[in-house]
C-alpha cells in the first residue's frame, strides 16, 4: 500500500495529485428532459440547452421562456410573450421591476412577439428578483412564479452549473470554466431517393397489400371502425427497390394517425409495418400522427395537437439514411400557453 506524504511535506506536484483526487467530478444529469414544476415546464435536449416556461394553467395570458444553452460561454434570452411591449411595465406582485431598458427590445405588442432581453447581467438580476416573488405581470396580463426556482434549479443541474458563478439558483464561486461543454450534435446523412415516381399500376397494388395487413393486425393504438371504410393512404418511393406506405388507421376531431409500411415494390404481399425509433430509453413509435414524407429530403415527419390551435403538442422527423429511419428531431410542448409558439426542442440532430 503506498503512503502518501504528510500535509506538512507536501510538494507543489503531490499537491496537483491530492487535487485531482480529491475533486468532485459533475455527475452528468440524463437527457433528454422535460419535467413539470407547479406552473413551470422545463424541456432540455440532448444537447443540454433547456427552455424553462411559465404559464398559469388555468388561464394563460402572460408567457415566459428563460432560455439557455449548455457549455461555458452560453447565450441566454427571457422571452415574455403577451406583455404591452414595454420592459418598464414590468411588475412583480404589484411593484416595479428594476429594469435597464437599454438591454430590451420588443418587435410589437401583440401576443406572439415576445418582450426580449439577451444581456446575462439583466437575466441573472431579473432572476433574482422573480425567486422572491409570486407574481410578474405586464399591464392586465400576469404569470404565476410558483414553480420557477425549482425549474432553474434543474437547469442548473442539467448544464452542471451548480456551485458556479454562472448558476441561476445554487450559485457559488466556481468559475464559468467549471461548467461542462455542450455535447456534440447528431450528425445524420439522409439518403432520399431522385429517381421515377411510382406507377399507377405499381401503387394499387402497394397501398392494398399494406391496407390488408393494417387490418389484420392487432394494434391497440389503432381503431379502423372510427376510420371506416376508406382510410387515407399514400405510397411513396423510398429506393429503387421499395415504397413507403402510410394508412390511416385512427380518426381524431383535428388528426389522424397512421401505420407506417416498408415495401418491396416488386413483392407487394410481404409488406411489413415498420416502428420509428425514439428517445433513448423510450419505447419505439408504432402509429405517428398526421404524417407526411419528403421524399426529395429522405424525411418522415409527424405534428400531434394537444388541442385544435396547435399551441400545445408534440412534433417529430426522421430522417432515412438508406438502411432504415433515424430520429431526427423531437419537440414537445405539454401544456396550451394560448399562443403559438415554436414548441421547445427535446432531441436535434444535423
Amino acid at each position: 500500500m503506498q503512503n502518501f506524504p504528510s500535509k506538512k511535506s507536501l510538494s507543489p506536484r503531490h499537491c496537483l495529485l491530492a487535487f485531482l483526487f480529491a475533486a468532485p467530478t459533475w455527475a452528468a444529469a440524463p437527457v433528454p428532459v422535460q419535467k413539470e414544476f407547479r406552473n413551470w415546464v422545463v424541456t432540455c435536449d440532448n444537447l443540454r440547452s433547456c427552455v424553462a416556461e411559465g404559464a398559469d394553467q388555468d388561464n394563460p395570458s402572460l408567457v415566459l421562456r428563460f432560455i439557455r444553452d449548455a457549455g461555458p460561454h452560453d447565450t441566454v434570452s427571457l422571452e415574455i410573450y403577451g406583455s404591452d411591449g414595454d420592459s418598464k411595465h414590468l411588475r412583480i406582485d404589484g411593484k416595479p421591476l428594476s429594469v435597464a431598458a437599454e438591454d430590451w427590445e420588443s418587435e410589437g405588442n401583440d401576443e406572439e412577439s415576445p418582450l426580449v432581453t439577451s444581456s446575462q447581467g439583466e437575466v441573472h438580476k431579473l432572476v433574482d428578483a422573480m425567486r422572491n416573488g409570486r407574481k410578474l405581470s405586464s399591464g392586465d396580463a400576469s404569470v404565476s412564479l410558483d414553480g420557477l426556482s425549482a425549474a432553474l434549479l434543474l437547469v442548473d443541474d442539467v448544464q452542471g452549473r451548480v456551485d458556479t458563478d454562472t448558476a441561476w439558483v445554487r450559485r457559488g464561486y466556481k468559475l464559468p470554466d467549471a461548467v461542462p461543454p455542450a455535447p456534440s450534435i447528431p450528425v445524420i446523412v439522409a439518403a432520399p431517393f431522385h429517381g421515377a415516381a411510382l406507377t399507377p399500376a405499381q401503387n394499387g397494388p402497394l397501398v392494398k397489400a399494406a391496407l390488408a395487413k393494417t387490418r389484420q393486425a392487432n394494434n391497440p393504438d389503432c381503431d379502423l371502425e372510427g376510420v371506416g371504410d376508406e382510410p387515407r393512404t399514400e405510397a411513396m418511393r423510398l429506393n429503387a427497390q421499395e415504397a413507403l406506405v402510410l394508412v390511416e388507421c385512427a380518426r381524431g376531431a383535428y388528426q389522424s394517425g397512421y401505420v407506417v409500411f416498408r415495401v418491396l415494390i416488386s413483392q407487394p404481399t410481404r409488406a411489413q409495418q415498420i416502428s420509428l425509433p425514439w428517445l433513448p430509453g423510450e419505447p419505439a413509435q408504432n402509429v405517428i400522427y398526421e404524417a407526411e414524407f419528403d421524399g426529395d429530403k429522405g424525411r418522415l415527419s409527424q405534428r400531434i395537437k394537444g388541442r385544435g390551435i396547435g399551441d400545445c403538442g408534440e412534433s417529430s422527423e426522421w430522417a432515412f439514411d438508406g438502411r432504415g429511419f433515424v430520429l431526427a428531431t423531437v419537440a414537445s410542448e405539454p401544456r396550451c400557453p394560448g399562443i403559438l409558439l415554436d414548441f421547445p426542442d427535446l432531441w436535434r440532430s444535423r
